[in-house]
């Protein structure tokens, strides 16, 4: 099977570049604008949210070229476009290896990566951190509902939420690079 082939089966061919990038975009400056005229003091403040829109759009837009440098560069060093290495992360994320043998190499160099961030965020301080951050985050938003601005507690209860997907999480993640190591052939650290 071809990659142009591979690509179309499993829809990774769908978004372009320009795509990503107006997504990220949009959503950064929803979210700036949200942050800004909503989530302000008192009434909502237009100038504000629009202003926030404006520097998370900038922030989102380093943050993704960045990314995709970087990106770039991984594969580049395994011989791989760009689009093909992200084919290969996404494999391995779903516990599979990839069947070509040109993409071996950097699947098992991301799975040795990913194996690493399993286990840096599965030490005990990070647990604790994560559930001070909720509890922090959910009190805020309880004081928040019973002084009455129920946008910013909802916003609250939402980061505190967030935060509890993480342990929720970590299980599945590690079957799944279990799966994508027995598929690459490679042994789990002990």
């Amino acid at each position: 099977m071809t990659a142009s082939a591979g690509e179309a089966h499993d829809g990774t061919g769908r978004w372009s570049l320009a795509g990503q990038l107006l997504a990220v975009l949009l959503v950064a400056a929803v979210g700036g604008f949200l942050a800004g005229a909503v989530l302000g003091e008192g009434e909502a403040d237009v100038p504000q949210g629009l202003f926030l829109a404006a520097a998370f759009v900038l922030l989102g837009a380093g943050v993704f070229a960045g990314s995709w440098w970087w990106t770039r560069r991984r594969a580049a060093k395994f011989g791989l476009s760009a689009s093909r290495y992200l084919r290969v992360g996404r494999l391995i994320r779903r516990g599979q290896a990839p069947d070509d043998a040109a993409e071996r190499a950097a699947a098992v160099d991301i799975a040795v990566r990913m194996r690493r961030a399993l286990g840096s965020s599965s030490r005990r301080w990070v647990w604790w951190l994560l559930g001070a951050g909720a509890l922090l985050w959910f009190v805020s938003g309880v004081f928040l509902v019973v002084d009455g601005n129920y946008g910013r507690a909802s916003y609250n209860l939402v980061m505190a939420g967030l935060l509890l997907v993480n342990p929720l999480t970590m299980r599945r993640r590690r079957r799944r690079m279990e799966a994508a190591e027995r598929a690459l052939g490679i042994s789990p650290p002990t």
